[in-house]
């Protein structure tokens, strides 16, 4: 037998008790020994009992609409007591008396009516909300009601001899309203018991039936009591405690059958469970119900998963959740997952060891680029200044061999060392600029030609330089092309030169002018294109022009 079976049939065993208990105290109050005190004992035992049925269905029932409900109908059945209680044990006024009667048909009015209301909540989500129309509902339970305060006023409900010197409900009579209002409580009933038939799920088996028996008692009684047995009451006591014992026994009933739903059947649910491994413990962690199946976990393993989970050798993590009263355990087979893991971790191993492999070979290759690139900017600033390094060679031996012996030849061989050393300098920044095709200013053009001038004062020579472009940047080629061609001439007679001007001019077309003195004939230099040749009809004076854009006009 399992724990839920025990306290349930312990809950039922302590109800029927304190049920049976009150009735000997009625029997016992019906003589002279403390008769009060012995109906006072019974009225609190059925109150007790509410109450406590009322809170355990708080802890039952799943939907918060219908616990609702419940909840009010264990409140309105208390209320049914006291105010039973206080009619035939506080009061003795008769009208206080009549009214406190009356009142008993508040909660007689409205039980059925919650217990239609809980039908038509059933099965659905938390979030529910009942139409509006139901509030017809309770326009018409309160039009009754106040129907039956009102009765004074009326004798529609009920009737009362006109020679009667008290109206109670000792001596009375039923009017049409009366069996209105009985007519709606057998109603709701009856509509509602209905209702839960249509929605159960359970379509086999004798417990969905269980319902139908108490309310059938109740109707039974409340004919046999409008017939007038006298016996009736005498054997199983007035409406209040027996009506009000039937609609408990009858909503309980209904969560039994499983109309209402509750959390109580977790043995059930557990019992079902096939492929999980899902189990409930205590505070202590005993297992109270676990599906089927399920692998036995320790209890050292279920403490450690209480702060996180807890990997087992078998590819299965053990989880922990607190709940109320207990904890919920279960294990998730993690094993597809662990082989995902290893093979990714093998994978990114292997993909580390390639994307290392790749790097240091990239590395190597950049490295190896690197000095292509080097090697190849080397031999193309030596290609284009191969001429004045030979020519520095050379000279380099005549100084050797004439400074001692011929100072003034030797300062002069430092001179031309100084301008051919000039221009390799300058030579090899454009040098760079054209080859990555980068633009240059034309203020870094006139600073290479300004120095190579200045070297060339070295030797005497007389220089003046004027540039005016007209556009302050020029092609890294261009520049490079006007700054050879500038050497090319000055070379071409270094040892006689005089004098030279130069100048840079654009009008329309880029020009670049020089006017040298020197006893050698640069005729021989038009030849190449773009190069135009003046003579200036004096001795040794000449005139050179270079059009790097496009050619002599």
């Amino acid at each position: 037998m399992t724990n839920r079976l025990i306290r349930n049939y312990a809950a039922s065993g302590i109800v029927l008790l304190s049920v049976a208990l009150a009735y000997i105290f009625r029997l016992i109050g019906r003589g002279s020994f403390y008769p009060t005190l012995f109906s006072y004992l019974r009225s609190f035992i059925y109150i007790g009992v509410y109450a406590a049925w009322g809170l355990s269905v708080r802890q039952r029932i799943v939907q918060k609409q219908v616990r609702r409900y419940l909840t009010s109908v264990s409140v309105l059945l208390i209320l049914w007591f006291v105010f039973r209680s206080a009619k035939y044990f506080i009061f003795w006024q008769p009208i206080p008396i009549r009214y406190l009667w009356y009142l008993f048909y508040l909660p007689m009015l409205f039980v059925p009516m919650l217990a239609l209301l809980i039908a038509m909540s059933l099965g659905k989500p938390d979030t529910y909300r009942l139409p509006g129309s139901t509030a017809v509902l309770w326009l018409i339970s309160g039009a009754l009601l106040l129907l039956v305060l009102t009765n004074d006023l009326h004798q529609l409900v009920f009737t009362f001899p006109q020679d009667a010197a008290l109206w109670s409900d000792t001596n009375y009579g039923y009017g049409i309203g009366y069996f209105a209002v009985i007519g709606w409580q057998v109603l709701c009933g009856v509509a509602a018991l209905i209702a839960m038939l249509l929605q159960c799920r359970i379509k086999n088996g004798r417990r969905r039936l269980w319902p139908v028996l108490p309310l059938a008692i109740s109707l039974t009684y409340l004919a046999l009591n409008y017939a007038g047995m006298p016996w009736l009451k005498s054997l199983l006591g007035d409406v209040t405690a027996f009506q009000s014992f039937m609609y408990m026994l009858c909503f309980e009933a209904c969560i039994s059958c499983g109309f209402i739903h509750s959390n109580s059947r977790y043995g059930e649910l557990f019992a079902a469970s096939v492929g999980t491994s899902a189990e409930i413990t205590d505070q202590d962690f005993s297992v109270c119900y676990a599906a089927r199946n399920t692998e036995p976990i320790s209890l050292t393993t279920m403490k450690r998963a209480v702060n996180h989970p807890v990997p087992t050798g078998n590819g299965l993590t053990v989880h922990t959740m607190p709940i109320s009263g207990g904890y919920a355990v279960w294990t998730e087979d993690v094993s597809a997952l662990l082989a995902v893991k290893e093979e990714s971790e093998s994978l990114a191993e292997e993909l580390k060891e390639r994307n290392d492999l790749l790097r240091y070979e990239y590395k190597r290759e950049a490295k190896h680029r690197k000095v292509e690139e080097q090697n190849r900017l080397y031999d193309l600033l030596q290609s284009v200044t191969q001429t004045q390094i030979d020519r520095i060679a050379v000279l380099t031996q005549e100084y050797r061999m004439t400074s001692k012996t011929d100072p003034a030849q030797a300062k002069t061989l430092l001179g031309e060392i100084a301008v051919l050393c000039s221009y390799i300098k300058r030579r090899k920044h454009l040098t760079l600029l054209a080859d990555r095709d980068y633009k240059v200013a034309v203020s870094e053009l006139e600073r290479a030609v300004s120095e190579s001038l200045q070297t060339l004062k070295l030797l005497h020579v007389r220089c003046t330089l004027y540039m005016e472009s007209g556009d302050p940047m020029l092609s890294g080629r261009t520049a490079a092309a006007i700054f050879d061609f500038y050497e090319q001439v000055i070379e071409a007679d270094l040892e006689h030169l005089q004098s030279v001007q130069v100048s840079l001019t654009n009008a329309g077309t880029l020009r670049f002018s020089l006017y040298l003195c020197c006893k050698s004939d640069l005729s021989a230099l038009a030849d190449r294109p773009g190069v135009r040749y003046e003579s200036e009809g004096e001795d040794d004076y000449q005139c050179i022009l270079f059009f790097p854009e496009g050619g002599a006009p």
